[in-house]
């Protein structure tokens, strides 16, 4: 997925009252992150995920407007941030 898309899907799901949460793994060099977006019915994992070289480079190409969340201990231990 590019960052423009991510963007779309964040934009989307908010005029839909909709909330995507953005896990982030790093592992084999590289820092990934894909959406699972939640409403009052539950919650899915959306296709595609964004990838970068860092954790660095994809902050940057999250979708603006996130703040950072610790993960929880309830969460895969390869999550590393997650973005809300």
């Amino acid at each position: 997925m590019t960052p423009a898309e991510a963007q779309r899907l964040q934009d989307a799901a908010r005029k839909r009252g909709r909330w995507i949460t953005w896990f982030v793994a790093a592992s084999g060099g590289k820092a990934r992150a894909w959406a699972v977006v939640a409403d009052r019915h539950g919650g899915m994992r959306l296709p595609g995920e964004l990838v970068a070289d860092t954790l660095a480079e994809l902050r940057a190409i999250l979708p603006a407007g996130l703040t950072r969340d610790k993960p929880t201990e309830l969460m895969p231990p390869e999550v590393v941030e997650v973005w809300n």
